[in-house]
């Protein structure tokens, strides 16, 4: 090429086509064993079977970008590697990638050829923002929003979001009906991983927090990949549930499994059959401690019945005996009373010697002047009565 270079004015002068064979020239060149390149995935679409992006970094406040286009094969082996560390290639995504420039000009277009992926680069940066998503979580308090949301006493009215055809989601769903205790179930059937999910899962969110008929809210989803996990460490989904009126669930994937939407909720638990197992626990120390009240309450009744049949055992004894002792008792003295009456009788007092006068208008005397000379007296004793005049009067001396 060197020697067919014109020239023109002392510069070399090119036809568009030699000038895109003189790029690539240098380019191969110039890195001909290749170049990793940093930066942020934008604009990613996946034509099968490639995969085309821009990769950009802020510069001084400038984007800064170039083309990037990952080829069927390499594609493959690029997703198959950040899937094995969690991570699934989308925009946002910061990454590190082994490339050979080109140049291709029927389009005029620089671009990236990508090879390989270095997949700690990425997991680290997902790592950091993660921590940094986390620590502000708490920070801001947001972390203990629904936590301080009480639990109701019996939560019968549950809102499960999960994948209808997610195998967690049938293993809870056995678990609930095997408790033989009447749930009632709002289900909202969404994508649990994939582009779909963030939006989904936040929509089930928002529409269970506006109805009226939830008491607590179950967000669920089965084991997976690192990757298939990653929707639920979006801050979209945190918030939705920090700002959800009722009290939160998790069971997201298997025991080792840790996300952001388990720091936010209310009550993390570790698979999806143990979320349905937690509710249920809820509603049995319920109907436990209804049934010790209840006993407590047929315990406490009966003793009540059986103190009640004792007094009233003894009442009933009383009753008998009361009315017969009382009769007793009144005619004892009612023969006393009656004896004293006999024995004040006048007729027994005379019987002894004494007498009763009484004047003509039949008063008793009582003293001598309560008769006059002359005046007829009237004097009963034991055996009858003797008529008398008084001749005269004395009194009697000390």
């Amino acid at each position: 090429m060197a020697s067919d270079i014109e020239f023109f004015n002392g510069a070399p002068s090119f036809t568009v086509g030699q000038f895109g064979e003189v790029v690539n020239g240098i380019l191969k060149a110039s890195f001909d064993e290749g170049v990793w390149v940093e930066g942020e995935i934008e604009g990613l679409r996946k034509p099968n079977p490639h995969a085309y992006f821009n990769l950009i970094e802020n510069v001084d406040g400038k984007k800064a970008q170039v083309n990037v286009n990952i080829w069927a094969g390499q594609l493959r082996n690029v997703q198959a590697k950040l899937r094995n560390q969690g991570i699934e290639l989308k925009d946002g995504l910061k990454v590190r990638l082994f490339s050979r420039p080109d140049y291709y000009a029927p389009f005029g277009k620089l671009s990236l050829v990508v090879s390989d992926v270095d997949t700690q680069f990425s997991a680290g940066d997902i790592a950091a923002k993660r921590e940094e998503l986390l620590k502000r979580l708490h920070d801001t308090g947001i972390t203990r929003r629904n936590k301080a949301i009480p639990v109701p006493l019996v939560p019968l009215r549950l809102g499960i979001i999960s994948s209808s055809t997610a195998a967690g989601w049938a293993d809870a769903r056995q678990h609930l009906i095997e408790s033989e205790i009447g749930f009632s179930i709002t289900f909202k059937d969404v994508r649990v991983q994939g582009e779909d999910a963030v939006r989904m899962v936040v929509g089930a969110i928002k529409d269970l927090s506006s109805r009226t008929d939830i008491d607590v809210i179950l967000l669920m989803r089965g084991g997976g990949s690192k990757s298939d996990l990653a929707a639920f460490d979006a801050e979209e989904i945190a918030m939705a549930i920090a700002e959800c009126p009722y009290p939160v669930f998790t069971g997201i994937g298997h025991e080792i499994d840790s996300s952001v939407a388990d720091a936010v909720a209310h009550t993390a638990c570790k698979t999806p059959t143990a979320c349905a197992d937690a509710i249920i626990e809820y509603v049995e120390d319920f109907l436990g401690l209804l049934n010790d009240r209840s006993q407590l309450l047929q315990s406490r009744t009966q003793t009540a019945l059986e103190r009640s049949r004792t007094k009233l055992a003894v009442a009933n004894d009383r009753l008998r005996t009361r009315p017969t002792m009382t009769l007793d008792r009144v005619r004892n003295k009612l023969n006393v009373i009656a004896e004293t009456v006999r024995l004040l009788d006048p007729a027994h007092t005379m019987a002894r010697g004494w007498s009763i006068t009484r004047n003509a208008d039949g008063k008793v005397v009582r003293s001598t002047d309560d008769v006059a000379n002359g005046e007829t007296l009237v004097t009963s004793v034991a055996d009858g009565t003797i008529t008398s005049t008084v001749d005269a009067t004395s009194k009697g001396t000390k």
